[in-house]
């Protein structure tokens, strides 16, 4: 469990699937806390790929795109491992865990887990530091999953281009795969001042994540199945017609105006003279 005064984030983001907010606690995986926590404040997974979306098993990413040496070094330097923690176990749909490759392996890589990833957690790498909340696990289950797993397993894409290439690969290649926007990060002393404290901004981030997610997402799929997509010019061409319009309008009303004021000054001077 959780003391009270053990330190909490908050991650709210925003995504190309809809709003996503975690709950990070630093009693379940100190070192893992603090570097997941760095990585999101520090801005490194935003605009990153949710590259390996496997239905019933994980959703994966961490592979950022910053171009920030220091910051690029920082995400590939490896953390120790934390104690694990048998009272958290068996995984959960929704846990917030670092992908590794052996001891002491974690860096940068982190997994959301879905509902049947119970065999998860024996790994030394594989213990939860936070999890999905709020409802927006739903955002969790809606991240696209077409191309599968990861070769041998899928065709999903492979982790070295996405290093070697960066975001291009992925867009060009694969261009249905959802994404982060950006997130706020807010961590708290304790779960009693996360309780009394003020979430008004992470409010405002999830409703701006809401507002226009569906319309943005129905337009990516659109373009993807057909680059030139005549609808959404033809769209765009009437937004822009009643802009014109409207200006055409200001501009008619405006040369009235002046030509009777011109007028209203010749008939003062007439008036004047007689």
């Amino acid at each position: 469990g959780d003391g009270d005064g053990d330190e909490h984030s908050i991650i709210t983001c925003t995504t190309s699937a809809g709003p996503l907010k975690m709950h990070f606690h630093k009693s379940w995986s100190p070192n893992g806390y603090e570097r997941a926590t760095s990585l999101f404040e520090r801005g490194y997974y935003d605009h990153s790929h949710f590259f390996r979306v496997v239905p019933h098993f994980l959703v994966q990413f961490g592979i950022g795109y910053t171009q920030e040496r220091e910051l690029k070094h920082f995400a590939d330097s490896s953390i120790k491992d934390d104690p694990k923690r048998a009272d958290l176990m068996p995984f959960r749909e929704g846990y917030v865990s670092f992908a590794g490759s052996g001891p002491n392996s974690r860096t940068s890589q982190l997994f959301i887990a879905y509902d049947r990833a119970q065999n998860l957690g024996t790994s030394p790498w594989e213990t939860p530091f936070g999890e999905v909340v709020d409802g927006t696990q739903e955002t969790v289950r809606k991240l696209y999953s077409g191309y599968g797993d990861m070769p041998p397993w899928g065709k999903g894409p492979e982790q070295g281009p996405i290093r070697n290439r960066g975001a291009n690969y992925i867009v060009e290649d694969f261009p249905l795969l959802d994404k982060f926007e950006t997130c706020i990060v807010k961590r708290v002393a304790s779960l009693t001042q996360m309780m009394e404290g003020d979430e008004s901004t992470e409010k405002k981030v999830v409703e701006a994540g809401r507002e226009g997610k569906s319309i943005e997402r129905h337009i990516r799929v659109a373009a993807a199945n057909n680059d030139k997509n005549p609808a959404i010019a033809s769209a765009a061409n009437q937004r822009e017609q009643p802009f014109l319009t409207l200006i055409l309008v200001l501009a008619f009303l405006v040369l009235v105006i002046l030509l009777l004021g011109i007028r209203r000054r010749k008939m003062r001077k007439t008036g004047k003279s007689v």
